[in-house]
């Protein structure tokens, strides 16, 4: 392999495999290098891939809903094929239950969902006792912790609409969508190395020249730190310091068998705030994440030194989701996934560059940037191509088309010197 490349990208996680892609695409010699022993191993392989458009900013809104409709098209969108096959996208839908009270909570939602042309319905109580038999519209919010006495009884209110959202579904095998990429990549001309360390940024005249491997020294004009739950143990050595800070958070997310009547009348995601959780189908189980509520302390980790075991937060997501499903059985054996994710301040990623010359960032993406990973490439790739064009990103903005919603969106919504966002709650 030859040590001198035009963009080196730490990282082979969905987002490194997506920007390597894009940037082989347009002509560059571009490297991932990794820790681990293959493309998506690390964060991606833990994320729950749900695809949804909700969310409080246009930007956002629109992002995810473009990428939704790659996912549709995967194999087109990749033009490669894998000897694995495709990670498949299933349009399963998403309802977002709503509390009566808290429908201003969502009015930002549903205006950047307007503004964008992703369709939507709002269903009433009734509505939602049709799609799921057996369901509790009982409030159980805000959520407790199982130590509370009154954990599981229900509070003033109840749940008296939802927002359905047809356009929304899951990808079912994350790690597998991350090697889609990295073929797709190599198909383009771009290089892997896995179980390579960065120990050293290269500098030399005030910008990047290059990294340093534990055995081999690698040049490059662009470095690219996709680092995931890595970024900021880069980032230090680097020099580099934000506005928008980032912490590694670590999530459980529970697998129960899919028994329960709600799948009666088709398996789409639910949002649960009111409780505390949100929840899809994944053939026989399905899956039950965290929405981060107050209630709960965020539990940041060491990227190197963290517990990778199930704890009470298992049993207390699994009695969560119970409490909106009582026919649902909670199994006597702990299974699901333990993940680590790469969080900003404001739940929006950094895909910016950075005050030191070459150097660039994508990070900051925690889970919930899976689903944009047919576009986070082409995000990175439209601010790098800026840079090697001699533009100032800070002043002079790069830019993005989007055919499929018919809008161009402006990236400095990304930037990493913004202000912080006012986000709603994790909605996975």
């Amino acid at each position: 392999m030859t040590n001198k490349f035009d963009v080196i990208i730490i990282g082979a996680g969905v987002v490194g495999c997506s920007i390597a892609f894009a940037l082989s695409k347009r002509g560059h010699r571009t490297l991932n290098v990794d820790t681990l022993p293959a493309s998506g191993y690390g964060s991606t392989s833990h994320s729950s891939a749900i695809v949804r458009p909700v969310y409080s900013h246009v930007v956002s809104c629109a992002i995810a809903h473009e990428s939704r409709f790659m996912w549709q098209s995967w194999p087109d969108v990749l033009g490669t094929p894998d000897e694995r096959g495709f990670a498949k996208y299933t349009e399963c839908g998403g309802l977002i239950l709503v509390k009566e009270g808290d429908e201003h909570l969502y009015e930002a939602n549903l205006a950047a969902m307007s503004e964008v042309g992703v369709a939507y319905e709002i269903l009433d109580a009734k509505d939602i006792e049709e799609l799921y038999p057996g369901i509790s519209l009982d409030s159980y919010g805000p959520p407790r912790t199982m130590d509370d006495e009154n954990f599981g009884l229900p509070t003033e209110g109840s749940i008296t609409s939802g927002i359905l959202v047809p356009a929304s579904g899951y990808v079912s095998d994350p790690q597998l969508a991350s090697h889609n990429l990295q073929v797709a990549a190599q198909a383009a001309g771009a290089a892997f190395s896995f179980n390579a360390k960065v120990v050293e940024i290269l500098r030399a005249s005030g910008r990047v020249t290059g990294i340093r491997l534990n055995n081999r020294t690698l040049s490059a004009d662009v470095i690219v730190n996709a680092a995931g739950p890595h970024s900021a143990v880069i980032n230090a050595p680097a020099g580099i310091q934000l506005q928008i800070t980032t912490r590694l958070v670590r999530h459980e997310v529970v697998y129960l068998p899919a028994t329960a009547r709600h799948f009666e009348n088709g398996a789409r995601f639910l949002v649960d705030m009111d409780s505390g959780v949100y929840q899809r189908p994944d053939g026989a189980d399905m899956l039950i994440g965290t929405t981060d509520p107050e209630c709960d302390p965020m539990e940041v980790v060491d990227p190197d030194n963290h517990n990778t075991s199930f704890t009470e937060q298992w049993t207390l997501q699994a009695h969560r989701a119970a409490q909106r499903f009582p026919e649902m059985g909670i199994s006597n054996t702990a299974r699901g996934t333990v993940g680590i994710y790469d969080v900003s301040d404001d739940w929006i990623p950094i895909y910016d560059k950075s005050d030191l010359p070459g150097y660039y960032l994508a990070i900051g993406t925690s889970g919930n940037q899976f689903k944009n990973a047919p576009l986070v490439g082409e995000i990175m790739s439209e601010i790098i191509s800026k840079g090697l064009q001699g533009h100032d990103h800070d002043t002079d903005p790069a830019s993005l088309e989007l055919k499929h919603v018919n809008r161009r969106v402006g990236l400095e919504f990304y930037s990493r010197n913004r202000i912080v966002q006012a986000t709603n709650s994790v909605m996975a």
